[in-house]
């Protein structure tokens, strides 16, 4: 059994690894030491894994309550990981979760400490790049939907066409931005601008 301890001091080892705490609930250190919850519980005969978040985000006493909420919902024959994506579904619906309505609060948030005149300005540069580099791909794409994959897949065009600034300052752009969603967005998840670099 875990506790926060043994949480707070295991180890970056070079590989992905988990230490078990019970009932289905792993904390997996990942190769460059990031730490996420994972549960994982049987479904029709197969095995299924879903993330709760990252710790220490995510406490080891929440994740043991989010356990026992995914538990309930099995002994009620339903699947948590289904019932999470169709929550997540009716919230997108109501277009409160798109990366444009998240990108649109987090920049306001962030104007609020910024000077916000002039075109070398940060929220200008910031609305520029975004709408160049990221928006067509990302636009219309649920928060939760975004990997990782995305976001590097848009650093390197950028740095393919030798923009390296832009592309450094897109990674603390996107670090910002998805440590703001996982603070405002419900069932958040992991963190995929976690090591970009």
């Amino acid at each position: 059994m875990l506790t926060d301890l043994k949480a707070r001091q295991a180890k970056v080892t070079g590989k992905s690894y988990a230490i078990a705490d019970f009932d289905g609930l792993y904390l997996n250190i990942s190769a460059t030491g990031f730490k996420a919850w994972h549960f994982r519980f049987s479904w029709g005969g197969k095995r299924e894994l879903m993330s709760f978040g990252g710790y220490p985000a995510l406490s080891l006493k929440d994740a043991r309550e989010l356990r026992e909420q995914a538990r309930e919902l099995l002994a009620k024959g339903v699947n948590p990981h289904s019932d999470r994506k169709r929550k997540r579904h009716a919230i997108v619906l109501a277009g409160d979760h798109t990366f444009k309505a998240v990108y649109d609060k987090w920049l306001a948030h962030r104007s609020l400490s910024l000077e916000n005149e002039g075109r070398q300005s940060t929220p200008k540069q910031i609305e520029r790049v975004f709408k160049k580099d990221v928006f067509p791909l990302l636009r219309h794409m649920t928060i939760y939907d975004v990997t990782r994959a995305h976001l590097l897949d848009i650093i390197g065009r950028v740095e393919e066409r030798g923009s390296f600034s832009v592309a450094e300052k897109l990674r603390t752009w996107f670090t910002q931005l998805f440590t703001y969603a996982s603070v405002v967005v419900p069932d958040m998840g992991d963190n995929p601008s976690k090591d970009l670099d």
